[in-house]
């Protein structure tokens, strides 16, 4: 993909909504504009001499060049060669992008590891997992920007089809659910959320969550992929956190990347699209949503060097914002500093931990070690995190002069005298307040958060998933060996 390519790739119809009006071109229209610029530049990077070679491969049997995100690793080597791609998406977008083009590859390519249980699951029109195998062909070679949408909508959870309370009439269910199937495919109706991204990715993937894997309607239990500009698909794009008026400098809202609710209307869904159908046993094997162990990190490490970038950059900016006025030497300050440095380590050292035991599966593919604790517990810290960066910062996260400020000569002499910091002028220390700001305090900042809890799922489902799935054989075989006879001084070995 190069940046022009991508632009283009984007005028394609698509029914996108925002504040009530249809958007005629989202290239073009101002709330997203910026982040598909973004976008561009970054695919424009990826083609470049300086990168090239760090972020594409030549496919062997087509011959074409595409992303490092859609090789499909064969051995340690190949997935460090997709931690440097990673590393260089997320550096080029200072970790904000929890939906950048290399996030989804990885749920592409994991699927395959379960190739054959797609399979397993039979229908005379198609077999689910030779779509998978194809589709990923299709994402390889055209290096698509692919995005997803797995939850149901936030109606009344309690008449979900999870829930078996009661039945639901067709005209008043909400989820997606399957209307009726044609020659070209089926039919689907219903709604999704929350697809980051839709505005201005060329797919989506469409699916399941851990949260919402166990049906009680089969009608629900579908997985596919299609174009965003699928006639029937409507995307209502919420409040942009970018549009502001003045100069005080929101330097990451170039990054604001669209959330969206998907309304399906009747839109067609063609059989060699969909990788599963009426049964979601290859699925909640997939997810772990029923408790069963996984042996491959299916998020790869896109997410881990997104979540990796993020921390280091609000730890760096906490610590310059400290120096900038004054505070570093404060026990607390440091304290909390330390506390921020500590997340980065645990996570840098946890990066390492997921490559030392990364190995061959059964499909023959190389997958990093086991990784699910580690998105819970990101969930939990990122939040943290940026309330220390709000308790460093002080009052001063929502009280700093803008760009036309600084340059008004009628109040610069009481900027430089009461708003400067320590060995600082007032111009680097009001900048660094803002990108302080827009971190910690902005609509930009307060969505980032919601999105890093939220964004793996609801995190008191994954733990007890995870707990499902921890095999604690060993050291309960040890107690209960222990408890099975009179406890004594001496005797615990």
């Amino acid at each position: 993909m190069t940046g022009a390519r991508y632009i283009e790739s984007l005028r394609d119809g698509r029914e996108v909504y925002i504040d009530g009006t249809r958007v005629d071109d989202v290239t073009v229209h101002p709330a997203f504009k910026d982040m598909i610029g973004e976008l561009a530049r970054c695919y424009d990077l990826q083609n470049s001499p300086a990168y090239r070679d760090e972020m594409t491969f030549v496919e062997p049997d087509s011959g074409v060049r595409t992303s490092l995100s859609w090789l499909l690793p064969r051995s340690a080597a190949d997935l460090k060669l997709k931690r440097r791609n990673s590393e260089l998406w997320n550096e080029f977008t200072w970790g904000q992008l929890g939906r950048s083009p290399d996030i989804l590859a990885p749920y592409i390519i994991s699927a395959l590891h379960l190739k054959d249980a797609f399979s397993e699951v039979k229908h005379p029109r198609c077999d689910f997992g030779e779509n998978l195998a194809n589709y990923y062909r299709y994402c390889l070679e055209n290096d698509i920007f692919l995005t997803h949408a797995l939850g149901d909508p936030q109606v009344d959870r309690s008449t979900q089809p999870q829930n078996q309370q009661r039945e639901i009439p067709e005209d008043e269910q909400v989820a997606l659910h399957v209307i009726e199937e044609t020659a070209d495919g089926v039919i689907v109706s219903g709604g999704k959320q929350l697809s980051t991204a839709a505005t201005h990715a060329n797919d989506c993937y469409v699916a399941l969550s851990a949260t919402f894997a166990m049906r009680n309607d089969p009608r629900c239990v579908l997985a596919f992929s299609i174009p965003l500009a699928s006639r029937g698909l409507k995307i209502l794009a919420r409040e942009p956190v970018s549009r502001w008026f003045g100069s005080w400098g929101h330097p990451l809202q170039m990054l604001d990347e669209q959330d969206c609710m998907l309304f399906f209307d009747r839109v067609l869904v063609p059989w060699d699209r969909l990788f599963m159908l009426y049964d979601a046993t290859p699925m909640i094997k997939m997810l772990g949503a029923g408790g069963g162990s996984v042996n491959f990190n299916f998020l790869g490490w896109a997410n881990l060097c997104r979540a990796y970038t993020r921390m280091k950059l609000i730890t760096a900016v906490a610590t310059m914002v400290a120096e900038a006025i004054g505070v570093i030497e404060y026990r607390e300050v440091a304290s909390k500093l330390g506390e921020m440095v500590t997340y980065c380590e645990l996570w840098r050292h946890a990066m390492d931990g997921v490559e030392h035991e990364a190995g061959p599966t059964p499909s023959g593919q190389w997958s990093l070690g086991p990784g699910r604790g580690l998105h819970i517990w990101f969930a939990q810290t990122s939040g943290r995190m940026t309330e220390l960066l709000r308790e460093i910062c002080g009052s001063g996260i929502i009280m700093q002069p803008s760009e036309n400020d600084l340059a008004n000569p009628e109040i610069r002499a009481y900027l430089d005298k009461y708003m400067r910091g320590k060995g600082v002028g007032v111009d680097y220390k009001s900048r660094l307040f803002r990108l302080a700001h827009e971190l910690g305090a902005s609509s930009f900042g307060m969505r980032q958060d919601i999105y890093e809890y939220w964004h793996g799922g609801d995190p008191a489902r994954n733990r007890i998933n995870l707990l499902r799935s921890y095999d604690q054989s060993a050291m309960r075989g040890r107690i209960e060996e222990l408890l099975s006879r009179p406890l004594a001084h001496g005797t615990t070995s």
